[in-house]
């Protein structure tokens, strides 16, 4: 409950004030340019090879070097740009068992 507050507290913040915004967003961290993956921003985000070319299977995307730019996006999801510009597949939404 304490983490929501802080969240809601802050984006507040930041919404009231956009001059705060810079210090209070996050922004996206670019992890694959023009096919090629940023090592030093995968270790910083604590993520490594395997789950990004499993989100990028999630889009579609079987090579890194089809990717012209991925975004860990500040909500947590990856967004991927083609490098054929073609439009990426949605992520799939988890299926439940049972």
């Amino acid at each position: 409950m304490t983490i929501f507050a802080w969240s809601v507290a802050l984006d507040a913040l930041a919404y009231r004030f956009p001059a705060l915004a810079p210090l209070l967003k996050s922004r996206p961290v670019p992890l694959i340019r023009d096919g090629q993956i940023n090592q030093r921003a995968l270790r910083r985000e604590f993520m490594n090879r395997e789950e990004l070319m499993a989100e990028l299977r999630m889009h579609g995307v079987t090579d890194v070097k089809d990717v012209a730019r991925a975004y860990l996006e500040p909500s947590g999801m990856i967004s991927v740009i083609r490098a054929d510009r073609k439009e990426a597949d949605s992520p799939a939404k988890p299926h439940a068992i049972g």
